[in-house]
């Protein structure tokens, strides 16, 4: 059996499944778990460390989306459309190379960069940052470069609160797991539908993206940072009813 906490709701295929990313928690996804539960049977996940589920015992992409798999299992679902946000956009690709029987399609929420090459550098800047007397700063200025002027404030606020909140012994090893994590090659495996739905400032170009799976259906938000999903869900929404609706034949949901 699974120990990670999650919210269920809503009837009707494909099921979804919701995974927030890096110091989050499943109230990220909130507008969606709303939007979609009209429509859909929806399942909001609080990842290995974060939120109300226990500490991972093992700090690997592979081993989250085992407990992610584990879940699914527990819970009879379907073939899922996996939506993942930044560090489980990772998880979700995962996901289909473990238990294929459990994925019908991915939606890539704003992912981080996917380059291992970038990585290398990337989390070795971040980890000391995060360390010291000074880590606090160091953490939140990281956080701060994900938002856009335009954020809404409060929003902000409560999402780096949130962020600021979990322990450096999850948030350092779960850099450290995207740093690790081939997600290129995962793609380029990746034989399920894939969406990404881009912030306003993309980590990844679409060259990049298309180089590595041509089938990726490639989406951007306009007016939004790193959190689209929550500042501006009716993009979101529209473009993950969009996709279901081409890629699956599903009757989207309602507002």
């Amino acid at each position: 059996m699974s120990g990670l906490a999650y919210d269920a709701a809503g009837e009707g295929g494909p099921d979804m499944v919701f995974l927030h990313g890096w110091c989050g928690d499943r109230s990220f996804f909130a507008p969606q778990f709303a939007h979609f539960s009209t429509a859909h049977r929806v399942v909001a996940v609080d990842l290995p460390g974060h939120g109300e589920s226990a500490a991972p015992t093992e700090y690997t992409i592979e081993a989250l989306a085992t407990e992610v798999a584990t879940l699914a299992r527990d819970l009879g679902l379907g073939r899922s459309v996996v939506v993942g946000h930044s560090l489980s956009a990772m998880v979700a690709l995962a996901l289909t190379q473990q238990a294929p029987e459990l994925v019908g399609a991915v939606v890539m929420v704003d992912p981080p960069r996917l380059s291992k090459e970038v990585w290398k550098d990337l989390a070795g800047q971040l980890v000391p940052s995060f360390q010291g007397p000074d880590g606090p700063a160091g953490r939140r200025q990281f956080i701060d470069q994900m938002f856009l002027p335009t954020d809404d404030a409060e929003r902000r606020a409560r999402i780096t609160e949130t962020m600021c909140a979990v322990p450096n012994d999850i948030a350092i090893p779960m850099l450290e797991t995207m740093a690790a994590y081939d997600s290129v090659a995962a793609l380029r495996e990746c034989d399920v539908p894939v969406l990404t739905i881009g912030s306003a400032v993309p980590s990844n170009g679409s060259a990049f993206l298309l180089e590595a799976n041509p089938a990726i259906v490639i989406g951007q938000t306009v007016g939004s940072g790193h959190f689209n999903q929550l500042e501006v869900p009716e993009q979101v929404n529209a473009m993950i009813d969009r996709f279901l609706s081409v890629m699956h034949g599903a009757a989207p949901a309602t507002p």
